[in-house]
């Protein structure tokens, strides 16, 4: 069992917090400062050098933190000194960012990490409790399916990259 760690900004509506809800239904703990993420905890950042990838396992045994904040106060993200990974290419499904890439919100990037991470079980128990969630599997489950393979960060950047590359050549046969 990976521990989920919530870093929360108090930024969101509270109703719709996602972050508020993992906390709510234990499946996340919450630490109310930066110095109280526990050491070689995987912090999830989309300013990171590296894409998360099974490797990083050992690291999120520590902890899986997401930083609970809104998409447009992104620029304010705290910086750390921790290990830092990023979240390569998904697609939003919740009711806010829909169909938006990389607009995930606090749950859909633990729910995604804990796939990639090949911790399936532990990510099923968010279909539960999120009624978005199972479409959120729907949208990135064959990509994720496809992350959660991959031997490290610069292979999910390739895989990544590869799927996009093959949308635009798609995208471009259709005009």
């Amino acid at each position: 069992m990976i521990p989920v760690i919530v870093y929360d900004k108090n930024q969101c509506n509270p109703k719709k917090c996602t972050a508020k809800r993992m906390l709510k239904f234990g499946l996340a703990k919450k630490v109310n400062s930066i110095q109280n993420i526990p050491s070689g905890s995987i912090i999830l950042s989309p300013f990171a050098k590296q894409a998360l990838s099974p490797m990083d396992i050992e690291h999120a045994r520590n902890g899986l933190v997401v930083v609970d904040m809104t998409w447009t106060n992104i620029d304010n993200f705290p910086r750390f000194q921790n290990t830092c990974r990023a979240l390569p290419y998904l697609i939003a499904s919740n009711p806010i960012n829909w169909g938006r890439p990389m607009k995930l919100n606090s749950a859909e990037a633990v729910m995604a990490s804990l796939i990639i991470l090949n911790c399936k079980e532990q990510a099923n128990e968010f279909i539960e409790r999120f009624n978005w969630a199972s479409e959120f599997v729907r949208l990135n489950g064959e990509l994720l399916n496809i992350y959660a393979k991959a031997k490290n960060s610069t292979e999910i950047v390739y895989i990544q990259n590869e799927y996009l590359d093959r949308r635009m050549k798609d995208r471009s046969h259709i005009h």
